[in-house]
């Protein structure tokens, strides 16, 4: 693994300790918060599975289509993640800090098998392992 990898995952964690600590602190564990967790941790376990598959897949087809795997993800996954928030406000039946807390936990965890499988695609293809 490259020094640039390592100093990646290393953020990346650090980044969800922080995460999990803010969680910890913001969100209320009544019924709404709650359900913003569940709601959270569905979504982020979806977009975990799910960018795994697609992101190897793109990977296989080369860079420029992984880049452009990796830019329409992001954009989905924001706009998925803004227009519940919104709903989630007007409703007033999901906790929308605790939701956002939550998916960004995962969406981190996303974010670091990301940088694994392209350090591994990038070792394939020059030889290492």
């Amino acid at each position: 693994m490259t020094r640039t990898t390592t100093a990646g995952l290393f953020a990346v964690g650090g980044f969800i300790v922080l995460l999990v600590a803010a969680s910890a602190a913001f969100i209320e564990l009544d019924a709404e918060g709650l359900r913003g967790t569940a709601v959270g941790t569905g979504l982020g376990l979806v977009n975990l599975l799910v960018g795994y598959v697609i992101t190897r897949r793109a990977l296989r087809a080369g860079m420029k289509s992984a880049m452009r795997t990796f830019l329409t993800g992001f954009l989905a996954r924001l706009s998925v993640v803004v227009v519940l928030m919104i709903a989630f406000q007007r409703t007033g039946s999901v906790d929308p800090v605790a939701f956002a807390l939550t998916f960004m936990v995962f969406f981190f965890v996303y974010m670091g098998v990301e940088v694994l499988l392209v350090e591994r695609s990038l070792g394939a293809t020059r030889g290492g392992a």
